[in-house]
């Protein structure tokens, strides 16, 4: 009787033992997956707070561009449009900084400066609406004001850069950018204006391949001619695009039926081994080749600019096209994107006529391609003659620019239109411009600022 005590305590003690571990291990398991969920969670709202950070550095940055651009405006339109953006753009960067986990305290000057910017600029847009340009005291505060902007971008692309080497992590960002932060904005202007109860609706667009880029979407293409090809005769289109001692097999992988109807093709180089394939589109109107990609790897830099823009030059004389001139250009991974636009021969720029073109920077080899906006533009243009002379439309630009260069030339605009302009380049304190004005009335059409860097020339 002893014995089966001893023996069923025994068995109690196991039980107990087995029932322990497995609540520990449970624990254990419990326990590891709400610290996995909690650090998803974690990575979740950093990976947030460092979109919305990064969207108001480029509020920020929008503008700045655009207050440079409305000091050099004449125009009560182009006031009246510069000044909405900018009211805009103040009221994304207020949004985006407001959902940031930082202390109302440690960004009141911040907010406070947006909310001025904003305000600033939407009295600004309707005094344009009656009419009314900015006098000198208003240009004053637009120079004031856009200063400080640059002393706050300098501190947030400080902090941007922090944040993406981990040093800053937003938990800590509550801590740190007291100090970061409000002293970006210690000298904003004491002006005070009404708050506007306004959501923010549209972001200007960034141009990354020449002025006007943009304009050109939908509408019927008017530079497509020629008559119907068949599947075959787009093959040794390509071929011959590409080069027949290049290419290996090339076949038919997609029929495109957007605006301009394509034949979707993809190529392999000769010999088949190598592990990238080219993609090349040809109008089913025309074979026209439309676009064209190879994707493989450019590994080294042994070209310069200069040497990628003869090889770009020399490709487009070889595929027939007509008089271009070289316009922008954009480096990245050891390759060139270049744009060229047309020519009249009367010596007008022709924007619409654009072409792009990607040099691979360790050969030579042109890697990309794209005539989307050449076969969407008219290519009989008519009446090329201003009626407005130089002098007239000279004096339709402000004294603050200082002009080095005149030329005539035909821009795009909204609603696929065109339009023959005087293309003012100049330069106002440190920032170089376009300015277009309507060689028929006197209009000022458009502004741009040229954008330097060490990876190209841009346009915004």
């Amino acid at each position: 009787m002893k014995l089966f005590k001893m023996q069923l305590s025994r068995e109690q003690y196991h039980k107990a033992l087995v029932v322990v571990s497995a609540m520990l291990i449970l624990s254990v398991f419990f326990g590891y997956n709400t610290w996995k969920e909690r650090k998803q969670y974690q990575t979740f709202l950093q990976n947030t707070y460092q979109r919305e950070f990064k969207e108001m550095v480029t509020d920020v940055e929008n503008i700045k561009i655009l207050m440079d651009k409305a000091e050099i405006t004449n125009s009560t339109v182009q006031s009246n449009a510069l000044m909405s953006q900018i009211w805009r753009q103040a009221l994304s960067a207020a949004e985006n900084l407001g959902q940031l986990p930082i202390s109302h305290s440690a960004l009141s000057k911040t907010a406070k400066y947006l909310s001025q910017v904003g305000d600033f600029c939407f009295t600004i847009s309707k005094q344009n609406a009656a009419n009314k340009m900015m006098n000198e005291e208003q240009f004053a505060q637009i120079d004031k004001l856009k200063d400080y902007s640059g002393n706050l971008l300098g501190e947030l692309y400080e902090m941007e850069k922090k944040v993406s080497q981990g040093d800053i992590r937003f938990g800590e960002i509550r801590k740190q950018g007291k100090l970061i932060l409000k002293r970006a904005s210690e000298n904003a202007v004491d002006v005070k204006f009404g708050k506007m109860d306004q959501t923010f609706t549209d972001y200007p667009v960034l141009i990354y391949d020449g002025p006007f880029s943009e304009n050109v979407i939908g509408g019927k293409p008017k530079g497509l001619d020629g008559e119907k090809v068949s599947k075959d005769k787009a093959l040794e289109i390509a071929k011959k695009f590409l080069g027949k001692n290049n290419v290996g097999e090339i076949k038919q992988v997609s029929s495109g039926s957007g605006v301009i109807h394509t034949y979707g093709l993809e190529a392999t180089p000769k010999g088949g081994q190598e592990d990238y394939q080219i993609n090349i589109d040809v109008t089913k109107t025309g074979g026209h080749i439309l676009w064209m990609l190879n994707s493989r790897d450019v590994l080294e830099k042994k070209l310069s600019n200069e040497e990628a823009a003869k090889k770009a030059k020399d490709f487009l004389k070889e595929q027939g096209f007509g008089e271009l001139v070289e316009s922008y250009f954009l480096n990245e991974d050891n390759t060139t994107m270049m744009t060229f636009i047309g020519v009249s021969k009367e010596g007008v720029l022709l924007y619409p006529d654009l072409l792009k073109v990607k040099v691979a920077l360790d050969t030579g080899e042109i890697v990309g391609f794209d005539s989307y906006h050449y076969l969407m533009a008219p290519k009989n243009r008519k009446n090329l003659t201003p009626k407005l002379t130089e002098a007239q439309a000279k004096a339709k630009v402000t004294q603050r620019l200082e002009i080095d260069r005149v030329k005539l030339a035909v821009i795009p605009l909204p609603g696929n239109r065109e339009v023959l302009c005087y293309e003012f380049k100049g330069k106002y304190k440190e920032n170089d411009f376009f300015v277009y004005i309507n060689a028929e009335n006197g209009n000022e059409e458009n502004i741009l600022q040229i954008i330097k860097d060490k990876d190209g020339t841009l346009t915004q």
